[in-house]
């Protein structure tokens, strides 16, 4: 039976959300949801409801509101999808319904507020609660202290923190970051490149690894877990962004805790639970760099030497012996770059 005008308005007029109007779009929701939207439209069309005109008119215009918020949706995973988490804080309303992204310590939650979207990471159990609050406070540091330089562009956006009541009543700290479009993981990287990337491709990530160190360092923080979950980039302009702050602490301080995936990517200091300096992160650095270039505990036999030279002054474990100026480190690897492969290019790199 082929659908009405006043049909579609009754429908329209029940509706509360965009999967009222559209339905089930399919297997391929973004083509369900254009067929839907055509044959609706033909319905509502003015040239197909003569004496109609002000009705047809102003279906026409409601429909392309419900297509446009059914879009919306289908962009955010929200589409025909039952919540998964909502939060409020203070105006602010967070809504949820994609299936998370579980790390160590916290479940991260995809969330629209609003027109905006938010990441919402919620600490799995209310003990983790004093190293989220050690991430908020070195991000709203980092906030304040690298408005408006370059520099800024290496670290999370940080918005706000609350703490949110499970359905066991207990309280759950939870911090919320702009999510970051276009990116990749280091260990997305090693997945889709197990037998390792160019070592030209590694220098540009290891140089935004290197560069937010060296300001973070500066700062007095030691980030506490250069891991490969850890490291975002951006293919598309090269930029890299060290996440993930629940970790970090003050320079002197011993780590609080460790990812324990990653266990044997951390130096000797942090099991013996000794202080943490700028030097523990090097060795992490240094570590997730010879696993990009497709070694293991060493840099592999195919890295240039000056590379792998610099790599292993990073390695030592005796922390007063290895390297600890991150700003030193990329001085002298911009250098041996240059050296091996002469002016920076940019070279594209390419996740499938």
């Amino acid at each position: 039976m082929a659908l009405t005008l006043d049909n579609l308005i009754q429908q329209m007029l029940r509706a509360s959300e965009p999967e009222d109007v559209f339905g089930k779009l399919g297997g391929n929701p973004e083509e369900g949801l254009r067929r839907q939207y055509r044959a609706m439209a033909v319905a509502a069309h003015p040239d197909h409801n003569p004496g109609q005109w002000a009705a047809a008119n102003e279906a026409f215009r409601q429909l392309k509101g419900w297509y446009e918020a059914a879009q919306r949706k289908l962009a955010d995973g929200s589409y025909d999808r039952a919540e998964r988490i909502r939060a409020t804080s203070g105006g602010r309303t967070y809504v949820g319904y994609a299936d998370p992204i579980c790390g160590d310590l916290c479940d991260l939650f995809l969330t629209r507020c609003g027109t905006d979207l938010a990441l919402l990471k919620v600490a799995r159990s209310p003990r983790s609660s004093d190293l989220l609050q050690a991430e908020a406070r070195a991000l709203r540091r980092i906030d304040k202290d690298l408005a408006g330089q370059p520099v800024r562009a290496h670290f999370p956006t940080f918005i706000e923190s609350f703490t949110l009541r499970d359905t066991t009543g207990s309280q759950r700290h939870v911090n919320v970051l702009r999510p970051e479009h276009d990116t990749y993981t280091l260990a997305e990287v090693l997945q889709t490149y197990p037998r390792g990337i160019h070592p030209a491709d590694a220098a540009w990530m290891f140089n935004r690894t290197l560069a937010a160190l060296g300001t973070a360092h500066g700062m007095g923080l030691v980030h506490g877990a250069v891991l490969p979950e850890h490291v975002l980039i951006r293919p598309s302009d090269h930029n890299g962004i060290l996440l993930d702050w629940c970790y970090s602490g003050s320079i002197g301080e011993p780590i609080k805790a460790i990812s324990r995936t990653y266990a044997d990517d951390y130096p000797p200091e942090v099991a013996a639970k000794q202080a943490a300096t700028s030097a523990t992160d090097l060795y992490m650095a240094a570590r997730l760099m010879v696993r990009l270039l497709g070694g293991g505990d060493e840099p592999p036999d195919s890295t240039p030497k000056p590379i792998h030279a610099l790599l292993r002054a990073c390695l030592i474990p005796a922390p007063a012996r290895r390297h600890s100026d991150a700003w030193q480190v990329l001085d002298d690897f911009h250098t041996i770059l240059g050296e091996l492969y002469g002016p920076p290019t940019f070279r594209p790199f390419r996740m499938p």
